[in-house]
C-alpha cells in the first residue's frame, strides 16, 4: 500500500460515504507517495501559467481532500492548493 492509499482508506473509514476525493489531482499522487521535492507550474483558468514553486507535496484534511504544496520542510500547512490545471515541470 502507497502512503496515498493509507491516507485514503483512513479517510474513508472517518467519513464514509460522505467522503470525496476529487480534488486529488493525479498527477500529483506519486510525488506525494515518494516525498521528492518538485517543481510546479500553476496554471490559470485560461491556461497561461501565472507562477512557479518548489516544494513537496503535502494533501489537506476533511472530507474534500485536495494536495498542497508545502515549501519547506518545516511547513504545517500551504496557501498553494494544487489542482487538476497545474503541471509538475521539474523533479528537483
Amino acid at each position: 500500500m502507497t502512503r496515498l492509499d493509507i491516507y485514503m482508506a483512513g479517510k474513508r473509514m472517518q467519513y464514509g460515504a460522505r467522503f470525496d476525493p476529487t480534488g486529488l489531482a493525479p498527477q500529483f499522487a506519486d510525488h506525494f507517495n515518494s516525498g521528492v521535492r518538485i517543481e510546479v507550474a500553476f496554471v490559470g483558468p485560461d491556461g497561461s501559467e501565472y507562477e512557479r514553486k518548489r516544494g513537496t507535496v503535502g494533501v489537506t484534511s476533511g472530507w474534500a481532500p485536495c494536495f498542497l504544496l508545502m515549501l519547506t520542510k518545516h511547513s504545517t500547512g500551504s496557501t498553494h492548493t494544487l489542482g487538476h490545471r497545474d503541471i509538475v515541470t521539474k523533479v528537483v
